[in-house]
């Protein structure tokens, strides 16, 4: 039986996690054949021998479903925040961790913006994940041939430091929504994790969970869907690459409890009056021991 490599047991570890954070497959779209779901043989095997996946651990760490239909970007972007070594915003309910939300990362200079929670373009995303101890970089599809574009992204993918972002048109891929209108409407964004060598495969973690798994998509395809108009901005589409802002304080480490102190110091007492205790009464016992000797 062969012997797997650390990197191996690794992903195999990673992708158990990614299962178990996105739950049981429930009524999804049906994925386009071309389409590989990393949840089959074929797809857990092409995780394992790619070269390019140091992306893939830490956002399987923070996978996160959007909350509704229009906060892909949304999602998108907090998995990557989570995923960066900034400090997060507070989250009451957990208190005293810390993490960025779909709610939180509508923050008041986010608010100050006047951008509107639902469909994003890629520089008002690029606005809001600025107004984090963040920065994000800007590449239109059609400023980039097929060739560059999978360059940039597996420099990325092996570079633990920073993330990507990329903004497609659904119907391009064979996904729905495939109606007639809402088949140049229906933009998505979600991250991309990983790029296999043999295959020339992008594995991209889709934050509508509810719809779609984690699939390995052909570079030219998702180029392709990458090169198509987003009617809002009148500029074609493209990817976002997502690092902390220089000088961002690391996050912090949270304090576990407040009662820490306290039982440390019950504890000190507790021990130092036993020792106490115990050398009276050892003293005692050698006073009389003298006087009966």
């Amino acid at each position: 039986m062969p012997i797997l490599s650390r990197a191996s047991v690794g992903a195999w570890l990673g992708l158990i996690g990614l299962t178990l954070a996105t739950g049981a497959r429930a009524e999804t779209a049906e994925l386009p054949a071309r389409l590989i779901a990393l949840d089959t043989e074929e797809g857990e095997r092409l995780l394992v021998e790619s070269r390019s996946r140091r992306d893939y651990f830490p956002l399987s760490e923070h996978f996160v479903a959007q909350k509704s239909q229009s906060l892909c970007g949304t999602a998108s972007a907090v998995m990557v925040l989570n995923s960066l070594p900034i400090p997060a915003p507070e989250v009451p309910e957990w208190a005293p961790y810390r993490s960025f939300t779909q709610d939180n990362f509508f923050n008041d200079q986010a608010r100050a913006l006047g951008v509107a929670r639902g469909g994003l373009t890629l520089e008002q995303l690029r606005q809001l994940i600025e107004t984090h101890p963040a920065q994000a970089r800007i590449t239109f599809a059609s400023d980039v041939s097929l060739e560059e574009f999978r360059r940039t992204m597996i420099a990325d993918l092996a570079d633990a430091s920073g993330f990507v972002i990329v903004n497609f048109l659904r119907s391009a891929l064979d996904e729905d929504p495939k109606g007639p209108i809402e088949a140049s409407l229906a933009g998505h964004y979600s991250p991309l994790a990983a790029y296999h060598e043999g295959t020339d495969r992008f594995l991209l973690l889709d934050v509508a969970r509810y719809k779609y798994p984690p699939a390995w998509i052909e570079a030219s395809e998702l180029y392709g869907a990458m090169t198509a108009t987003d009617l809002d901005s009148g500029k074609s589409r493209g990817f976002l690459q997502v690092r902390a802002a220089g000088g961002a304080a690391p996050a912090p480490i949270p304090s576990h409890s407040r009662l820490l102190p306290i039982a440390a110091a019950i504890a000190a007492l507790f021990f130092g009056s036993g020792a106490l205790v115990g050398s009276l009464w050892t003293r005692r016992r050698m006073r009389r021991s003298r006087a009966t000797g």
